[in-house]
């Protein structure tokens, strides 16, 4: 009998996630972000996901203090496409009238999750409770939840070239 072992492409743990449910903008919120906690996000190239048969682009800010590094990226996509350019055939009445790829989340559950913020190396228990609570502190900010690295969809996408600043 044999056993089939997943490598891991990074070999230490998990990044932390936050997710964040905001009634700002996403240059708002990264502003507020900066504001508060000093750090210097700053958009990047939009971060490409494949959920097949979708094709999305998501907003994607990145920042680093030390040797911690941040990064934000908005849960709902900017844009959405279908792969192949066209909507899949279907038998529904209304198909043709349906031709948009929907908007799918990378982060479907809990639902209101705007953005999610990954912290790498991962944050003790203990700072990310002073985390969470400054940014708890940060207006327009309307809830927040520790999230497990399970939660993403499409993870290999979030193992982030190191940033050089």
């Amino acid at each position: 009998m044999s056993r089939l072992v997943l490598d891991d492409v990074d070999e230490g743990p998990p990044p932390s996630l936050l997710g964040l449910s905001t009634a700002l903008s996403d240059v708002s919120f990264i502003f507020q972000l900066n504001h508060s906690l000093r750090w210097t996000l700053r958009r990047v190239e939009d971060l490409a996901c494949i959920q097949s048969p979708i094709r999305s682009h998501h907003a994607l800010f990145r920042g680093a203090q030390g040797a911690q590094e941040q990064a934000v990226f908005w849960n709902l996509p900017d844009e959405s496409t279908w792969l192949t350019g066209e909507a899949p055939p279907s038998d529904d009445l209304f198909s043709e009238s349906l031709s948009a790829a929907p908007k799918r989340p990378l982060v479907q559950k809990p639902k209101n999750i705007h953005a999610v913020l990954i912290m790498d190396p991962p944050l003790s228990p203990a700072e990310m409770v002073i985390l969470q609570r400054q940014i708890a502190s940060i207006p327009g900010v309307l809830g927040q939840q520790i999230l497990p690295w399970s939660s993403l969809r499409v993870r290999e996408n979030f193992l982030l070239e190191p940033l050089n600043i």
